[in-house]
This record gives C-alpha cells, sequence and structure tokens, in this order.
C-alpha cells in the first residue's frame, strides 16, 4: 500500500504533466496562413457574391489552365504536323472566320465601331441584359468595388473581415486606400459598339479542342536558331487581337515583359514602330531575351522595335502612338491561388497590393495620353477584380475628363468577339469591358479586355 507522500508526488507529477500540456496547447501559435489561403479567403468572400458561377470559376482557376501556340512567323517549318506530330489542334484564325460567317457582323473599315446599333440583331440574353443596365439613368455602380475594398482590408492579425466590421476601424487607414477612389457623379462614359475585327492574316494561333487536356510540346529552335512558337493562355491573345494593329501604325506594348503579347504584335507583320517597355530592369531584360530567340537579328528590324525601361506613371511621351497595349500589373489571380511564390497576398506585400488599383489607375491616365488623336488602347489584366478591371477604367476616365480637354469613348467589344464565344467563358457582368473568366473545358483566363478610343 502506497504512503501518503508517495500519493502526493505521483499527484504532483501528473498535474505538473497536465499543467504543461495545457501550457503548450494554448500558448502555441496558430499557424500563419500561408498566401494562397489568404487569396482563396478573399476570393470566396468577395467573388463569391459577385460572380452567380463562383463555384465553376473557382474549379477553373484552381486547375492548369489552356495554353494555345502562337507561330514564330520567322521560324522555318512551321507546319502544325511539324511542329506538334499528330496532336488533335485547331487553327484560331478558322475558328473565327467560321464564328464570324456564324454571326450577323461584317467585316469593316478600322472605323468599324461606329456600327449602328439599331442595325444589329441581338439574341443572346446575356447581351440584352447588358443593354438594359446600359439605359439605366445612372451610368455606373460602385456599390460592389465599395464592398471590395471593404473586404480586401484586413485586420491586424491578417484575418479577413466583413464590411460592417471594417467600418469601425480607424478611418484615416481607410482613406490611406481608398481615398482616390471617389466617383465624379457628373461624368458618363460614352460607350460605341465596334464592329468586326480583322484577323491578322499572318497570324497562326494552334489550340486544343474543348475539353481535351492535352499540353504543347516545348517550342524547338528551327533551322536558324529561332524557337518556333510561343505557349501562352489563349485569353492572352484577345487584347492582342482587340487592339487591332493596322500598317505602319506606331504601336507601344507598355507593359510588355515577359513578352508574349509584343511577340503576337509582331507576328501580325503589320506595325510600323513598336515599343516594348517595361518598368522593371530584371523584367526588360527577360524580355530582351524573349525577342532575341523569335526574332531575326537584321539592321530592318532593329530600326522597329525600342525596348525601353521607363514608369509609365512618369510617361511624358505626349501624343506619341497610334496604338496602345498596357497590360497592368493586377492581383494575377490564378497565380495567386496556386503558387505561393511571389504571391501578391503575401504579408509583407499587404501595402502594395492595396495600392494596385491606385497604380492601374495613375497607369491608365498616363497612357491615354500618349494616345494620338483617332488613337486607341487596349486596358488589360488577368484578374476578376471589378475595382481593378471596370473601376480603374471609369476612375481613369473620370479624372481625364476633369482636368483635360482630351475627349474619349469606350468601344463596346462585345459584337467584336461574338465569333470566339465558342472558345471562350465571357462573364456578362462587366460594363466597359470583356471578361473571360476560367471555365474547366475552356479553361482560360482571367482576362479582362477594355478598349478606349481618343476622339480629340
Amino acid at each position: 500500500m502506497m504512503s501518503f507522500y508517495s500519493c502526493l508526488k505521483a499527484s504532483c507529477f501528473k498535474f505538473q504533466k497536465f499543467n504543461s500540456n495545457f501550457i503548450r496547447f494554448y500558448s502555441t501559435p496558430k499557424a500563419k496562413k500561408s498566401p494562397i489561403s489568404f487569396a482563396l479567403d478573399h476570393f470566396d468572400q468577395f467573388y463569391g457574391s459577385f460572380f452567380p458561377n463562383w463555384t465553376s470559376i473557382r474549379l477553373g482557376l484552381l486547375c492548369p489552365h489552356s495554353y494555345c501556340a502562337v507561330v514564330n512567323s520567322f521560324a522555318k517549318n512551321v507546319q502544325p504536323s511539324e511542329l506538334f506530330g499528330d496532336m488533335d489542334v485547331y487553327n484560331l484564325k478558322d475558328a473565327y472566320h467560321l464564328g464570324l460567317a456564324e454571326s450577323t457582323l461584317e467585316p469593316t473599315e478600322n472605323n468599324a465601331e461606329n456600327v449602328n446599333e439599331s442595325n444589329t440583331t441581338k439574341t443572346d440574353p446575356r447581351e440584352a441584359k447588358k443593354e438594359a443596365m446600359e439605359n439605366q439613368e445612372s451610368d455606373f455602380h460602385f456599390d460592389h468595388f465599395n464592398n471590395e475594398f471593404s473586404t480586401v482590408l484586413e485586420n491586424e492579425d491578417k484575418e479577413y473581415m466583413p464590411a460592417t466590421k471594417f467600418r469601425n476601424r480607424d478611418l484615416d487607414f481607410e482613406e490611406d486606400y481608398t481615398g482616390f477612389y471617389q466617383p465624379n457623379m457628373n461624368y458618363k462614359a460614352q460607350l460605341v459598339k465596334h464592329g468586326a475585327i480583322h484577323y491578322p492574316e499572318h497570324w497562326n494561333i494552334y489550340y486544343c479542342p474543348r475539353g481535351k487536356f492535352k499540353k504543347f510540346p516545348q517550342p524547338l529552335l528551327d533551322s536558324t536558331n529561332l524557337l518556333n512558337y510561343y505557349l501562352m493562355d489563349g485569353a492572352s491573345v484577345l487584347p492582342v487581337l482587340a487592339l487591332d494593329v493596322q500598317k505602319d501604325e506606331e504601336v507601344g506594348d507598355l507593359c510588355a515583359s515577359p513578352g508574349g503579347k509584343s511577340l503576337a504584335i509582331l507576328f501580325g507583320l503589320k506595325f510600323g514602330k513598336l515599343v516594348c517597355n517595361d518598368a522593371s530592369l530584371s523584367r526588360v531584360n527577360k524580355l530582351k531575351i524573349v525577342l532575341n530567340t523569335y526574332l531575326p537579328g537584321t539592321q530592318e528590324w532593329s530600326k522597329k522595335i525600342l525596348v525601353s525601361n521607363l514608369d509609365v506613371v512618369e510617361w511624358n511621351c505626349f501624343e506619341a502612338f497610334d496604338k496602345i497595349l498596357l497590360d497592368v500589373p493586377c492581383t494575377n489571380d490564378r497565380l495567386s491561388v496556386t503558387k505561393d511564390a511571389n504571391n501578391i497576398f503575401v504579408q509583407k506585400r499587404y501595402h502594395e497590393r492595396m495600392m494596385i488599383p491606385q497604380l492601374q489607375t495613375s497607369m491608365l491616365i498616363a497612357a491615354l495620353k500618349a494616345l494620338k488623336p483617332g488613337g486607341s488602347l487596349v486596358y488589360s489584366t488577368c484578374s476578376l477584380s471589378p475595382v481593378q478591371n471596370d473601376g480603374v477604367v471609369h476612375m481613369a476616365l473620370s479624372n481625364l475628363y476633369s482636368e483635360s480637354p482630351f475627349e474619349f469613348i469606350i468601344q463596346d467589344l462585345s459584337e467584336a468577339f461574338s465569333p470566339l464565344r465558342k472558345l471562350f467563358q465571357f462573364s456578362d457582368v462587366c460594363k466597359y469591358g470583356q471578361l473571360v473568366v476560367p471555365f474547366l473545358p475552356l479553361n482560360y483566363g482571367p482576362m479582362y479586355i477594355a478598349k478606349i478610343k481618343r476622339n480629340k
């Protein structure tokens, strides 16, 4: 039989063990969320209420996206059988012209955006819904954008909170990030229908059929040491298609790196001069490598292409371009939910992420001033965010309306892209631009494309 002291000693030991476990359990800090988890939390909270088909979009975002192969117009041996073997591929050119023939559109001259709306027959219910939105008295609605700003802000522990909690936070903190985003109720953007776009005759872009999840082989060097094609998300071709570059036009790709869209412009063989710019020196160096591996090293081409390292916000080349492509830095939604490396949702990039819409607006304003009268600009992002998309377009045009004599119109691309609606999943939530959303059988995007023309 145990003595009193033996029992007491055993009890003390058990208590110490319990106390140690208790302290260990409650004092151990919770594991920090990964940037991917933060991104998904934010997207679920906001996009889930903004997109009726968010579940489908979310699934597409989390799955590998679909690529297309943009064939190098300067390379040798570029027949599909030589490039892809017996792989089942189709030419985007054929699909576009077939879709164009099935639509009510007819190819027009470069001023096709002046097509008379009343002569166009609409059978798509999404177009009817969009037209009804355009006819409302209020030109723009900010409810969704204010909600996203509220949702994106986090507390000190980096946990997302609903808008009702955010309203009780430090107001100065709120104004730091949302003060620039004040709608000008006196400004109403003019939307004009864009007619059919001339598909570049020298483009050969191949894609896999719907529902076929096959990888393209890696591009190879041809007999002249040029890579024979460039792989890119299929939706990334659309901003270049919307740009509709014509012969001898001066074109600026102002956020050009890594270079896929610049190559697509070059492979169209119609431009007069092309400025490929990026604000990051390291990205400019990568851009130069891409250009050197796809373009012939002739003096003729060196005179036509200029690579620059300038900050678009500080751009002071006014009325310099006939066409501008502005594919701005954004939250890169697909990357944000699939890769932790270089993720914009990492804690140390919090301030940078919050300032993205303001940066985008400043870049768009500067780029629009660089347009010649009659010129046009395509603004694009790879984000689903309505703030970074329609919101930035509205804010930039609103600010220019207040501070400058320039006049701009938004060219509605809904009908211009109609020949490709069997290849891309377009959302109907945008007013100013077209938004390709991920959809598993057609897993391209996200990609937002808006086209703006300077009248004077």
